[in-house]
């Protein structure tokens, strides 16, 4: 049985631990808030801290030689993304397969089609950390660049409706829903030999200003104010789909995902 290390147990990371231990893999799940979780089968949780300069470090000895690592940490309050990126290679040499969510938001470009070949802002943290993980793992490495995220309990239309005035209305929106995601990763970690970099993103890419006010009239029956300006990016996701075999199951207009937005913002 492989073993393996997710660094993060956040919102997307919590929808991947069942489906990863129904795929035949024991799971070790790294994570600083301890206190909150309880080992269950196939799953133990273990205590890391993180030093001074951002370096991981374990409160105990890791039970098993672990073969692949997930890591699903945003930069977002790291005192040195870079060096927690690159501290987690250093102690997990071996590994056969790092794979590393990243952002779609790694793009140089502001409008026109992006695909993995598109420019990329050297000097952000996240493509600093994919750097790092391609030189330590050149053949047994995967990132996904993941566009903006959706699922049952949460939708970036909340984010607009709570602004009187949204700019861009006139640029496409670039999403993916959760469960398209942990899809992705399950069918990358079961695809032996297939490494490399990707965008996942739903290949819809309506106006901004057309689809959160659709949506919102749906859920909420309130329109969104939106100025009809910008034009914006749209990220190319057909990488994946083609190499993989994949198709995007989860329909960013299909309501029918969201019924706990509606009940944590009524």
């Amino acid at each position: 049985m492989k073993t393996v290390l997710i660094f993060g147990s956040g919102w997307l990371a919590h929808c991947l631990t069942r489906p990863l231990v129904s795929i035949n893999r024991r799971l070790l799940i790294a994570t600083r808030g301890l206190k909150e979780k309880k080992n269950e089968p196939g799953i133990t949780y273990l205590k890391i801290a993180y030093a001074e300069n951002g370096s991981v470090e374990f409160d105990v000895e890791i039970p098993y030689s672990v073969d692949e690592i997930i890591v699903m940490l945003p930069p977002t309050g790291m005192a040195d993304y870079a060096n927690t990126i690159a501290s987690i290679c250093k102690q997990f040499p071996s590994v056969v397969h790092f794979i590393f969510t990243s952002s779609t938001g790694v793009y140089l470009a502001d409008e026109g089609l992006v695909t993995e070949r598109s420019a990329l802002k050297l000097d952000h943290p996240i493509v600093k950390a994919e750097n790092l993980i391609k030189a330590a793992f050149p053949s047994g490495h995967t990132v996904l660049r993941l566009s903006g995220l959706l699922g049952q309990d949460r939708h970036p239309v909340i984010y607009f409706l709570r602004k009187k005035l949204n700019s861009n209305g006139n640029s496409p929106v670039n999403l993916i829903h959760r469960m398209d995601i942990v899809r992705a990763i399950l069918l990358v970690l079961e695809s032996s030999g297939k490494f490399g970099v990707y965008n996942l993103s739903y290949p819809k890419n309506p106006l901004k200003h057309k689809y959160y006010n659709e949506i919102s009239e749906k859920l909420f029956q309130k329109r969104i104010e939106f100025q009809i300006n910008g034009k914006g990016k749209r990220i190319d996701g057909s990488k994946f789909a083609t190499d993989f075999h994949f198709k995007y199951e989860h329909d960013i207009y299909d309501i029918s995902l969201l019924n706990q937005v509606i009940e944590n913002n009524n």
